[in-house]
């Protein structure tokens, strides 16, 4: 997406044409094979940190994409850089990690004078909130505040529901041990369940966790720990392939719907609010590419009460309008319905101007 005051910025969207003026940032790589179906015949400059880099270019380059390290901007994490505008204007972004392995980023863009930010985004959750606040940098960029914080509003509605990873892995052992001791085959997207396999290596699974090819290559762009994974003599509990030709070695074997873990990358309702707590934003927007409709829902009152400019009086007169317009509405039927034209009243100005506040 692109904010309509400085549409040379893109959050997340990796650009079908090439603009040399266009500034791609890159913040999580969930969804990027869908996104890149088709592939660009050249990229515009796509600047995150290395990690990240890294990884997209490991996967553009098995695509035969054209595509090279020059095609990114690598900053270092937590650490501020110039931005030019086509315009003339310079700005001032950071990227910073709220994961423990660094693949799910949050961006703060702002003025060179410094003051509120401009722009906060935030696509993916962010578990390691500690990773953030420990930075003094990031401290004092979020101070202020800012004025549009971009969120990914896709789970909103939906109840917060607590993943305890070592239950997590007491389902698959028992699950494995319920099917004549076979081995749970778990298939994940390309990207973004990074974090959901790291925390499950530091359970009982630990090193009885094999990662496919792919999986494991990939996994690599982010952290070397991967003896955490199978190691020698440990019997294989679970295979993970995050690609169709990652080779299945085990002859006993049990899939498991990856929805049944009930974990997924993206923000959770608690989540949501702790990012809106620490920015205090003047407006909150959602991030329309995660809404296949691009319809986005309404910011529920839940995150409303933490805006810098929040009023209960003005939330209450906005939902009280709503509602009576909606009530107004006459109802949709197969035919057209004709209505008697009211006839012409005179507006009574101070009975207006008194039922106003």
């Amino acid at each position: 997406m692109r904010p309509k005051d400085h549409p040379d910025l893109h959050f997340d969207v990796i650009p079908k044409l090439y603009d040399a003026h266009s500034k791609v940032f890159l913040t999580s790589l969930c969804d990027v094979d869908e996104q890149l179906k088709p592939l660009p015949r050249r990229f515009c400059r796509m600047y995150t940190t290395r990690p990240l880099a890294i990884q997209l270019l490991q996967y553009l380059q098995t695509r035969k994409a054209n595509v090279s390290e020059q095609d990114f901007f690598v900053v270092e994490e937590g650490q501020p850089f110039a931005l030019l505008l086509k315009d003339g204007k310079r700005l001032e972004g950071m990227l910073s990690s709220g994961s423990h392995l660094g693949h799910s980023l949050i961006l703060l863009i702002r003025r060179q004078q410094g003051n509120r930010l401009l722009y906060c985004y935030s696509a993916m959750r962010l578990d390691n909130l500690g990773r953030l606040l420990g930075n003094s940098v990031f401290n004092y960029w979020i101070a202020q505040g800012t004025e549009q914080l971009y969120l990914n509003l896709s789970s909103v509605n939906l109840p917060f529901d607590h993943v305890d990873f070592d239950e997590m892995a007491h389902f698959i052992e028992d699950l494995g041990a319920e099917n004549d001791q076979s081995v749970v085959h778990l298939k994940v997207p390309k990207f973004g369940y990074e974090e959901m396999l790291w925390r499950l290596a530091h359970t009982s699974l630990r090193g009885h966790i094999h990662l496919g090819d792919h999986i494991a290559k990939s996994y690599e762009c982010l952290s070397i720990d991967l003896e955490r994974f199978l190691e020698e003599n440990y019997v294989p509990r679970v295979f993970v392939s995050g690609c169709p030709t990652d080779f299945n070695y085990y002859q006993k074997v049990v899939s498991l719907d990856l929805k049944e873990l009930k974990w997924t990358p993206t923000p959770t309702r608690m989540h949501l609010r702790q990012l809106c707590s620490l920015l205090r934003p003047q407006h909150i927007q959602g991030i329309v590419q995660f809404h296949t409709d691009g319809i986005v829902p309404p910011i529920p009152s839940f995150l409303k009460i933490f805006k810098a400019n929040y009023s209960p009086q003005n939330d209450a007169v906005v939902s009280r309008i709503r509602s009576e317009f909606q009530a107004g509405q006459p109802k949709q039927g197969p035919y057209r319905a004709f209505q008697s034209r009211r006839a012409f009243e005179f507006v009574n100005d101070d009975d207006e101007s008194s039922s106003s506040g």
